[in-house]
């Protein structure tokens, strides 16, 4: 993401430069940022694009070694919260705060963040939990008092969303109902007007509305409570968000269509009962997860990768002297996370194959309406509009600058994508094509080398894409690199791997699996998968992963062999419930694969899914 781009966004958003800054840096460094002549740290370039309306989520993001290490620890301190392992967190804290950087106010911030949320489940008194929200939102916004009006005069990042979402809680709780509501209805109201994209806005609505439909329940303003439920679900479906707040809002939307006169089927009553106890298990431990996280998604230490792709790529220090640097200085990158000068960085990540964007998009430009071109037509991809989707990616391809790989890679891949979805090129062409572009900047003569090394945006892309439809003879090449892949990015002590890559990749293990008939491991890795999933907010969907588990058990049982498997066999209910999900997601294409599925095995879905 360049300066050109953040001084096209404030200005397409109609943000002045001090609302934008307010808090975060001064006026300088904001005109350096904007002059593209140094990144800002970590927190404070997510901290420039939430106010700008952007979802960082998305953006793969190059740190240096020291960014990286603190962004780790941040993400280890909110597992520990979210898993409940509370001592872990609280010792995970004290040592974040510690270290070299975190002096910095939006640290600071981040800090009374995790501390409030730590507070929270330990229970303290309600005093202290408010006195540690104030002190996170002091460090950015100036104010003597809180009133709902501070919502109309600034911009906001999703931190100070958050420990705002905290005080107004904290204001219902300790009694003041009625300020606690007019901070409510004013919130919602910002988040249903304000430019800020739709990752986020699942962030920070369903909560918010939970707890205002609560207070509208109590005093029996039904027809008011309802659209808010609806709305806050509708976000949450949107990306196949099934946590325990999803559960909270169902169960409001029961109540009120009761109070209200109207029934509700039994079967959605079924469906929620059976997801808590998915999501929850005997003891409830899960009850705790409905609270936003600050989530860091594709992050990477360019230091190490720099390392990995030297070797992998069987390149000595010594050969890339005089290319981009002297030797002294690679080693003193490789080994000691020292950040070159920006010329030898970009110099080194050119040389390497590696994108020279520290928030890679997709795509390097100058223009911010390139951006949004490409959201547009990755969102036509989604919703199957092919045609759409090629005619905006033409518009793109004859504007990009191709000396740039990752441009070349955009142009590459979303050609083959596109050509397949219109029926040009069969998958194995497809595919071929796609490994060929992954030979651009992995070595493929030593390929289980090569998935030893982190793997950058359209490498995964490719690399996802093979792996979703690989069959028979390519199975026993994919697993290898699969397996790869996992230990690479599954730090085995904290349990940590990125969000969305790890449920794919555990996915298409058990599958790899399932389909070379190694059943034991296929049920091994999807049961991981399962595990994991109910400590994320969002990546592979329930009903694939459910359906898959059905796949292993039906085969595991030989139920086709049987001419009428019993309609109540424990495998059944795996198949009942990846069709719950997907019908409850609106997932028409995975209700029409099931339904496909049944009628060729089964002759029919009714009487073993219904």
């Amino acid at each position: 993401m360049s300066g050109i781009s953040l001084k096209c966004m404030r200005k397409a958003q109609g943000i002045s430069q001090d609302r934008l800054r307010e808090g975060i840096c001064s006026r300088s460094s904001l005109r350096i940022y904007k002059d593209g002549k140094c990144d800002p740290e970590k927190l404070c370039m997510d901290a420039l694009l939430q106010r700008l309306g952007k979802t960082v989520d998305k953006y793969y993001i190059q740190l240096s070694e020291k960014e990286y290490i603190l962004a780790k620890q941040r993400i280890w301190i909110q597992v520990c919260l979210k898993r409940g392992k509370l001592k872990a967190a609280e010792k995970s804290i004290y040592q974040y705060s510690a270290m070299p950087g975190t002096a910095e106010k939006l640290h600071r911030q981040f800090i009374a963040f995790v501390q409030a949320e730590l507070l929270r489940r330990q229970k303290a008194p309600l005093e202290k939990q408010q006195k540690m929200t104030f002190s996170g939102l002091a460090e950015t916004i100036e104010e003597k008092e809180y009133l709902p009006k501070l919502l109309e005069k600034r911009v906001f990042h999703l931190l100070e969303l958050f420990l705002l979402q905290r005080y107004v809680i904290l204001l219902e709780d300790i009694g003041k109902e009625a300020d606690a509501m007019c901070w409510y209805k004013a919130l919602l109201k910002r988040f249903e007007q304000e430019k800020r994209e739709i990752a986020d806005k699942q962030k920070l609505y369903p909560l918010i509305a939970w707890r205002f439909a609560d207070c509208l329940i109590k005093k029996e303003q039904f027809a008011q409570a309802l659209p808010i439920v609806i709305q806050a679900l509708t976000l949450l479906r949107y990306s196949k968000i099934q946590n325990m707040l999803y559960i909270l809002l169902r169960e409001q939307q029961f109540l009120i269509q009761e109070k209200m006169g109207n029934s509700v089927m039994e079967q959605e009553k079924k469906f929620v009962h059976r997801l808590k106890e998915i999501l929850c298990g005997k003891n409830g431990k899960l009850e705790e997860n409905y609270y936003p996280i600050y989530i860091e998604s594709h992050i990477y230490s360019v230091n190490e990768m720099i390392r990995e792709r030297r070797e992998m790529q069987n390149k000595t220090r010594e050969s890339l002297v005089g290319l981009v640097c002297d030797v002294r200085t690679l080693e003193r990158e490789e080994k000691n996370g020292m950040k070159p000068q920006r010329k030898t960085w970009k110099g080194l990540r050119e040389e390497l194959g590696l994108s020279c964007q520290k928030y890679d998009g997709g795509i390097v430009t100058e223009e911010y309406e390139d951006y949004k071109i490409l959201e547009e037509m990755l969102q036509a991809y989604d919703k199957r509009e092919t045609d759409k989707a090629m005619i905006l990616y033409e518009r793109l391809r004859g504007k990009l600058d191709m000396k740039e790989l990752t441009n070349r890679q955009f142009e590459k891949y979303w050609s083959i994508e596109l050509r397949f979805e219109k029926g040009l090129i069969s998958c194995e062409e497809r595919n071929q094509q796609l490994w060929k572009m992954m030979s651009w900047t992995l070595s493929l003569k030593n390929k289980e080398k090569s998935f030893l090394c982190w793997l950058t945006k359209y490498e995964r892309e490719a690399f996802d894409t093979i792996t979703w439809d690989c069959e028979e003879k390519e199975i026993e090449e994919i697993l290898p690199l699969l397996k790869k892949q996992f230990f690479r990015n599954l730090n085995l002590t904290e349990q940590i791997m990125e969000i969305g890559f790890y449920d794919k990749v555990l996915y298409s293990i058990a599958r790899g699996y399932l389909r070379s008939g190694n059943l034991q491991r296929a049920e091994q890795y999807i049961t991981l998968a399962i595990k994991q999933r109910k400590f994320r907010d969002w990546g592979l969907s329930w009903d694939r992963l459910f359906f898959l588990r059905f796949q292993i058990e039906e085969k595991k049982f030989g139920l086709w062999t049987k001419k009428v498997p019993p309609e109540d066999e424990t495998a059944f209910q795996w198949a009942r419930l990846a069709w719950a999900f997907a019908k409850e997601n609106n997932d028409t294409s995975m209700c029409d694969f099931i339904i496909g599925y049944f009628q060729r095995h089964y002759s029919s879905k009714e009487k073993y899914l219904d």
